[in-house]
């Protein structure tokens, strides 16, 4: 038999090629089902998963339920942050005078084309107000007793940062005459809110266009501290102050050692909140001295591990009129402004002391040495505005604004003790003046001396000393007339 002839008991017919579908078709046993039943759905095959496709399946399942577990915490804690920490921008006010001659403030619209923020694409001016506040369980109203201005040029990468001391007394614009940091509690109980006046009293007073707030209160600051793992300070000199508030309106003693050192979240609070020991240009000059070492160690920290923790302590603590765009654009930008381009100014020479026993403290504030400070701070830069200050210097008021709110103080607070103001001396007035006649002098009674006569010592062999010379007798004293 040849290799071409088919096997005995082969059909005498041709081979067909089956198309693979027929191959499964015959395989199964319905070959005939579609010549039989054209019209009709072909049967359906039992499906047969590979071993391969399950296990990439699982491996699937498994990665994302991992997946789940470790960001999903991080997604609640980024959720809730956001409701917290981004809220509604507080309502911005302007400043008019009244009929009576005050200034007012008088509410705008989100779209009043009076309010001009920056243009971020353009690289404009941007200034934000840093708010520390005081939230304590038996006030009602928080206080805000940390005030500093930030403003940041993206163009040249210059930051600067200027501390607004909390006895500063300005003008409260529809209030009066008070301390700046009665400006939050104030506007707290008004539709403007407490930033939104704190925001407008500034840029009444100082001429800063204010396009920003963020706020935090001290317990967030503890939190936001001990999550970065502390902070590395280099206190100047030492600090002891035998006045700090504690618990339950105590006092407690805290003292610093100077030197390098790391602070935890709670000592960090007390570093800068003090000021008994010093005064409150101290103060500010140790906040902006934190807020720089938070900035760093947020450079050298790895924050993605830390993001969870960070992000809820953020959400309970931290408001601001930001959003997140423009927090991550800030963030960004710190990172590309050396440490050399962040300056700090103080208005310590610009401000002289007021103080009546029994009587709250004040800062009277000098305009023009203000001015001048703000021109170093604000450079010129073409389409960018300067700040212009107010050109009256306010009186201090018979009686606080809020008596709730005022301070009375004893003794000279540090300030007060640190820079007197000299009492002038009176002239003096041409006369002649009268020699006034000699008091008799009780009589003395005469003390009685006994002189000691010292052995002459005999010089040894080869020493040079000179024998001591005997001593004089002491003249007996007399009554002077």
């Amino acid at each position: 038999m040849s290799r071409t002839e088919p096997p005995e008991g082969t059909p005498a017919q041709p081979f067909v090629r089956l198309t693979p579908r027929e191959l499964r078709a015959a395989r199964h046993g319905y070959a005939d089902h579609e010549a039989a039943f054209p019209d009709s759905t072909p049967p359906p095959t039992r499906s047969r998963r590979s071993p391969l496709r399950l296990l990439v399946v699982t491996l699937a399942l498994v990665l994302t339920a991992g997946l789940l577990a470790y960001f999903g915490p991080l997604a609640w804690a980024s959720w809730r942050a956001y409701q917290r920490v981004f809220v509604t921008p507080v309502p911005r006010a302007t400043v008019v005078i009244n009929e009576q001659g005050t200034p007012e403030v008088v509410l705008l619209t989100a779209d009043d084309p009076a309010i001009q923020l920056p243009n971020w694409e353009k690289k404009d001016r941007i200034n934000v107000l840093l708010l520390g506040v005081d939230r304590r369980e038996a006030e009602d109203v928080p206080r805000s007793d940390t005030i500093i201005i930030v403003t940041i040029d993206p163009l040249t990468k210059d930051v600067s940062m200027l501390s607004i001391p909390r006895d500063l007394l300005v003008t409260i614009p529809g209030y009066g005459q008070e301390k700046i940091n009665a400006a939050y509690p104030l506007g707290a109980n008004s539709p403007i809110t407490g930033p939104g006046l704190v925001r407008a009293t500034i840029e009444y007073n100082f001429g800063i266009p204010i396009h920003y707030y963020a706020e935090v209160d001290f317990e967030g600051f503890v939190r936001i501290v001990d999550t970065l793992g502390g902070v590395v300070v280099d206190v100047p000199a030492p600090i002891k102050d035998d006045e700090y508030p504690g618990e339950n309106y105590n006092y407690t003693r805290i003292y610093f050692a100077p030197g390098l050192q790391r602070m935890d979240g709670r000592t960090a609070l007390r570093y800068v909140r003090t000021r008994h020991d010093d005064n409150d240009f101290a103060r500010g000059y140790r906040q902006q001295q934190v807020l720089r070492a938070l900035q760093e160690q947020g450079l050298r920290l790895d924050l993605i591990r830390k993001a969870p923790q960070l992000v809820d302590s953020l959400g309970e603590t931290v408001r601001t009129d930001l959003s997140p765009a423009q927090v991550l654009a800030l963030a960004k930008l710190g990172i590309e402004i050396p440490r050399d381009r962040i300056r700090s100014y103080t208005l310590l020479p610009a401000t002289t002391s007021y103080w009546e026993p029994g009587q709250p403290f004040y800062l009277i504030p000098n305009w023009s040495a203000i001015q001048a400070i703000l021109d170093e701070m604000f450079p010129p830069r073409e389409g960018q505005p300067r700040p212009q200050v107010r050109a009256t210097t306010p009186g201090v008021p018979a009686r606080p604004v809020a008596p709730e709110l005022a301070e009375p103080v004893e003794t000279p607070p540090p300030e007060f003790i640190a820079s007197p103001t000299p009492e002038p001396e009176p002239t003096p007035t041409p006369g002649i003046l009268e020699t006034p006649a000699p008091e008799p002098s009780p009589t003395l009674p005469t003390p009685t001396v006994e002189l000691t006569v010292l052995p002459t010592q005999e010089p040894t062999p080869g020493s040079t000393a000179t024998p001591e010379p005997t001593p004089e007798p002491i003249p007996t004293p007399t009554a002077s007339s």
